[in-house]
């Protein structure tokens, strides 16, 4: 996949998404029209309509991202162990999915439900929310890389490991603390502390130090170089620029943090 597919495949998505919603107001049209169904039809029907509107406007915007790009074989550079700089992407899905591209449009890797199953695009998004989930941290040849394993409730929690299940740390939320901002720390696999998290709750610009004073990563969202941006369509995709020095299990440990703030505003 590179970053045209995801276009493409998202435009898919949202088409259909439109059609089924469409129909289900059709239909519960037609109930209410013979009197199996009772009520203001309006309020039954508005919410179908106004998701099928907004799927299908999601579906033009994708298709023309799509049509701008060339249908070309981008082919990765380097492994994701290697690499730097990771531009995400949000499929839909029930639960959170991120993909990881390369500046190159090729897909480096992805984030996804260890546990995907089809009967949880019934579950709505608020019982989602407090569900546990375990993510798994891919390459772009499928290999797993880290797990990231989230308990129950609203708090952001995650046990980090990596992909052979040695654990690397984890990250616990202060709530207390965090009404305006993210603040908690990500411990390593001991319980000491390794990186804290003080950063701002809309998560545009924030970098990641460890408590030695090793800059790990920096996040922003709203820039990216021109070159970039003739690919990658969306204003505010979230750009991630790893340090040379960044271990892979620093790496594994910073986007388990990310999947921690991140699942609960996108999936």
């Amino acid at each position: 996949m590179n970053i045209r597919t995801y276009y493409v495949k998202t435009a898919k998505i949202c088409f259909r998404t439109s059609w089924i919603s469409l129909i289900m107001a059709a239909a519960f049209f037609a109930l209410h029209l013979f009197g199996v169904l009772t009520g203001n039809i309006l309020e039954i029907e508005a919410p179908f309509i106004l998701f099928s509107i907004i799927s299908f406007a999601g579906y033009r915007v994708y298709e023309n991202r799509a049509q701008g790009l060339p249908i070309e074989a981008v082919t990765s550079c380097k492994p994701l162990e290697e690499q730097r700089n990771l531009l995400a992407a949000f499929m839909p899905a029930p639960t959170l999915r991120v993909l990881l591209f390369e500046p190159n449009g090729a897909l480096a890797g992805e984030i996804r439900d260890m546990n995907m199953s089809w009967y949880m695009w019934m579950i709505p998004n608020s019982v989602s929310l407090i569900l546990p989930k375990r993510y798994g941290l891919y390459n772009s040849t499928g290999k797993l890389l880290g797990m990231y394993n989230f308990g129950w409730g609203l708090l952001n929690k995650v046990v980090m490991k990596d992909g052979e299940g040695q654990l690397i740390g984890s990250f616990k939320e202060v709530w207390k603390k965090s009404l305006f901002k993210v603040n908690g720390m990500i411990a390593g696999a001991g319980g000491e502390d390794w990186i804290p998290v003080s950063i701002g709750g809309l998560l545009n610009d924030f970098e990641l130090i460890t408590c030695s004073g090793k800059k790990i990563v920096r996040f922003q969202k709203g820039w990216m170089p021109i070159e970039w941006g003739e690919r990658f369509k969306e204003m505010n995709t979230p750009v991630l620029s790893f340090s040379e020095a960044a271990e892979m299990k620093e790496k594994v440990a910073v986007l388990g943090f990310c999947a921690a703030v991140l699942h609960h505003r996108k999936n």
